[in-house]
């Protein structure tokens, strides 16, 4: 069975070849395509490469399912979200000559290298659908900052952390009690923490707050039930952020590199 599908982007029609055959497939994606694999579970090896989407029916794919296979296919940036201010979406491989270098902090060398950064979007983005983002100014088109989603370090991940008395890291005992009496993290999710750093020109103008907000709306309306955010006990502002935002205080754990750290939960359901 084959089908041709069309979706709009930016009014730009673009055709989507959903195929059985993998004849069709490998034909059409030679052409520079846009392919979709369709999955029989009644045929015994069925091969559907070089389809990276597979569904079983093509009813189950919306628009939205193939605008993000003709994006994938294209390297077209998925937009996450918008705000009156901003934009914030999926870095592309033009972004690295944009980055500032005096504002790379550790492990931020992916960014600054089209090498690298091109690796991070075909990896990252593709096979897991979130990752660390561009936060681009509307009105002047400016990569300002990044933010995003990524899994926490395995120390935080740990079911037997153990919680230290807060109070012995000046925490007031309002805090504690809020640590103690939070629910417990459901089996089924997966935890993910909450990651940003706009650029040095462009902070204290409430970027931060607004990038993060809607960061938080995606996650936990696709992605998880879970977004955490770890805090150096020396950042105040990033604290506040995060409480503003409606995270929680639930955990402390020491660490050799960065000293003491926080660990806060939003309040997701």
């Amino acid at each position: 069975m084959t089908e041709k599908r069309t979706v709009f982007i930016s009014g730009t029609p673009y055709t989507v070849t959903i195929s059985s055959e993998q004849e069709v497939l490998s034909a059409a994606y030679a052409a520079g395509g846009a392919i979709l694999g369709l999955w029989d579970k009644n045929r015994s090896g069925q091969s559907l490469a070089p389809a990276d989407y597979v569904v079983e029916c093509a009813e189950d794919a919306d628009e939205e399912f193939l605008e993000r296979v003709v994006r994938r296919r294209l390297h077209m940036p998925w937009v996450i979200a918008e705000t009156e201010r901003l934009v914030i979406r999926e870095f592309t491989a033009e972004d690295a000559a944009h980055m500032i270098p005096e504002d790379a902090g550790p492990g931020d060398e992916i960014f600054h290298s089209r090498e690298k950064l091109t690796a991070y979007i075909d990896s990252q983005y593709r096979f897991f659908e979130y990752g660390i983002w561009a936060v681009v100014e509307k009105e002047s088109m400016t990569v300002i900052g990044k933010a995003g989603l990524f899994q926490p370090t395995a120390e935080f991940l740990n079911v037997e952390i153990q919680q230290t008395e807060l109070r012995q890291a000046g925490i007031q005992q309002t805090e504690l009690r809020q640590a103690e009496s939070s629910s417990p993290q459901k089996k089924e999710d997966t935890p993910l923490e909450l990651g940003y750093h706009i650029f040095t020109p462009w902070r204290r103008s409430g970027y931060a707050k607004e990038a993060c907000r809607e960061i938080l709306n995606y996650g936990t309306g696709r992605l998880t039930g879970c977004i955490c955010a770890v805090i150096e006990e020396g950042n105040t502002a990033s604290i506040r952020l995060a409480e503003s935002l409606g995270f929680r205080l639930t955990a402390q754990r020491y660490s050799e590199s960065a000293g003491l750290l926080y660990l806060y939960e939003a309040s997701c359901s």
